[in-house]
């Protein structure tokens, strides 16, 4: 009880600041015909991370009992929450960036605040506290005893890499600077830095699904017969062209896209022209508004006289697609990603499904922050990470496969491998923008 009127009286002490932002972020219009400009997009990023600061990380601290949470990078050698917290108009950190929320009790009840210690206030999302280069520590050390936080959360962590991003070397620098009265007040901050990255603002989730609608519509065309001359254009053509179309859009990625082919009787070694009867795959993801995307979708290239896939390949999507719903059924808040993956397998098998389940979250990393279910060579629990709890307000990778047997192939067993991204809230899962429940369609004549 006590910890809930604590962050009621938060929650009203940080209303009036939260809501302006608020305001802003609701007036965005996603354009259905393009992408937003990078100076578009500038302020919206700027606006959630304001939001976050009022609204999501406060919270965050106090559940995780953590007063003060120092956050350092050095140039070129960013602390993996450091993308998060930073605008548009920021490549990498400046020279050292040490990054200090604090948490404490003002004259007016609780107080909450973002500093820089050195030169830098990234747009004016931090208050300055200004030194020279070679009194960063000075000053934090001057900011510390201000505050005088009980507990100090610093980004080091077995289990979690992004939340592992303070060196051996800035360690060193940050506790000697600390002293012997506050080294002893530090502690990992590891589920800390794992919530404020998990944790999505309904803004963003709106902004999500146009993200999304991108992806989408980029995986359509390349699976076109504006991309693909069935006979003439290879996998690599089609990944060559996705690329291409992400950066002309000015977009980013994250990893590099695939095309592969399953075809009746197999594919022989470095067959890679597509062919009418191709049941083609595509992994690809990219990055807008800072936030990632990964999609997994089919389509079939009709041969002579077809106008659908065979009975069969559809079929196996079908059955990816109740792999999903299993998947997700289990998947449920305060379930850990062992516990779903468990129970999502048993129920699969059971209805005779052949699965393989390796959903990750998403959203500033393409691999995401938060609780994973299984991993491709994990099928019996991912050690550690894998006994985190699902949350609401995140989302996840619903990324699996089934092998089906396809009657019209001679019985042969097809891999049938789906991704879509889903948000999972307080009243359950919600795909971000559907998922493929038809497989794309590519004329051969």
């Amino acid at each position: 009880m006590k910890d809930a009127r604590l962050r009621r009286v938060v929650s009203t002490a940080l209303l009036t600041s939260a809501c302006a932002v608020t305001a802003l972020s609701a007036q965005v219009a996603f354009p259905a015909d393009r992408v937003l400009t990078h100076r578009e997009q500038a302020p919206i990023v700027k606006a959630w991370i304001q939001q976050r600061f009022t609204q999501v990380l406060p919270a965050l601290m106090q559940r995780e009992g953590i007063d003060m949470w120092i956050v350092v990078s050095r140039e070129y050698n960013d602390d993996p929450v450091f993308r998060s917290m930073s605008p548009l108009t920021t490549y990498a950190s400046r020279r050292r960036t040490i990054l200090v929320f604090s948490l404490g009790r003002g004259p007016a009840g609780p107080a909450f605040d973002a500093f820089s210690v050195g030169r830098f206030d990234y747009d004016g999302l931090y208050t300055v506290i200004r030194t020279h280069n070679d009194g960063q520590w000075e000053g934090l050390r001057t900011l510390v005893e201000k505050r005088q936080p009980k507990t100090i959360g610093v980004n080091v962590s077995e289990q979690h890499a992004h939340a592992d991003g303070l060196t051996a070397n800035e360690r060193d620098n940050l506790l000697r600077a600390l002293g012997p009265v506050y080294a002893p007040r530090v502690k990992s901050a590891e589920k800390l830095a794992v919530g404020w990255l998990e944790t999505k603002l309904p803004e963003e989730t709106a902004a999500y699904t146009h993200v999304m609608q991108v992806a989408h519509g980029i995986i359509r065309d390349a699976f076109s017969n504006k991309v693909i001359t069935p006979g003439t254009t290879t996998t690599e053509d089609v990944v060559w062209w996705m690329r291409q179309r992400v950066a002309e859009l000015g977009l980013g990625g994250w990893f590099h896209p695939s095309v592969s082919i399953q075809r009746k009787g197999g594919v022989k070694d470095r067959d890679i022209v597509i062919r009418p009867g191709d049941l083609l795959h595509t992994d690809f993801g990219l990055v807008y508004l800072g936030l990632s995307t990964d999609t997994q979708h089919h389509a079939y290239v009709l041969a002579a006289g077809e106008t659908d896939a065979p009975a069969g390949i559809r079929a196996g999507l079908a059955a990816a697609n109740r792999l999903q719903d299993i998947t997700m059924a289990h998947a449920k808040i305060g379930v850990s990603g062992n516990q779903a993956l468990a129970g999502a397998l048993a129920q699969a098998k059971r209805e005779g499904l052949v699965p393989t389940i390796y959903c990750h979250p998403i959203g500033y990393h393409g691999h995401g922050a938060g609780p994973p279910i299984g991993m491709t060579d994990y099928q019996q629990g991912v050690p550690g990470r894998g006994d985190d709890l699902f949350r609401p307000d995140t989302w996840h990778s619903i990324e699996l496969n089934v092998m089906h047997k396809v009657p019209e192939w001679n019985g042969q067993a097809v891999r049938f491998a789906l991704e879509e991204d889903a948000g999972l809230f307080a009243a359950g899962w919600r795909w971000i923008d559907g998922r493929q429940e038809r497989l794309y369609l590519i004329k051969s004549w």
